[in-house]
């Protein structure tokens, strides 16, 4: 299974694009699709398989460093990260919540993370999101 841990996301954050592409690759994902965003910024799309439901969006920065989006498969993946960001020192931020969604925000000295649970209108279904970077790749 391609799922993606909480050192595989460090790593991700701490590389540039080349590098990340290299990893998921190695970790089963396949390239799906490359966007470019209204304000031009370029977005990468890596899947697991067309019926997956696991996903990594890379949003690179004019310095080849990513944000990064992980769409995890499962609960089991999302809490997993969700256990070891807080017990590696991550500091909470902020709660936010909508009808369609509920995130908490976390942050420490190197990284800002938001992960979220999504449930989209007339679905019973709940989706997982995280979003990761290094603090760096803002400063920059």
């Amino acid at each position: 299974m391609a799922q993606l841990t909480y050192n595989d996301l460090t790593f991700l954050a701490n590389n540039k694009i080349n590098k990340n592409i290299e990893h998921i690759q190695n970790k089963g994902y396949t390239f799906r699709e490359e966007r470019t965003t209204g304000d031009g910024t370029k977005q990468v799309y890596y899947e697991k398989g067309k019926l997956s439901r696991t996903m990594v969006v890379m949003r690179v920065l004019d310095n080849q460093s990513v944000v990064l989006s992980y769409v995890p498969e499962n609960m089991s993946n999302f809490e997993s990260i969700r256990n070891e960001i807080n017990k590696t020192g991550f500091q909470f931020l902020e709660s936010t919540h909508s009808d369609r969604d509920d995130c908490s925000s976390y942050q420490s000295k190197e990284y800002f993370a938001k992960l979220c649970e999504v449930k989209f209108p007339g679905s019973t279904d709940t989706s997982y999101n995280i979003t990761f970077y290094s603090k760096n790749v803002v400063s920059q």
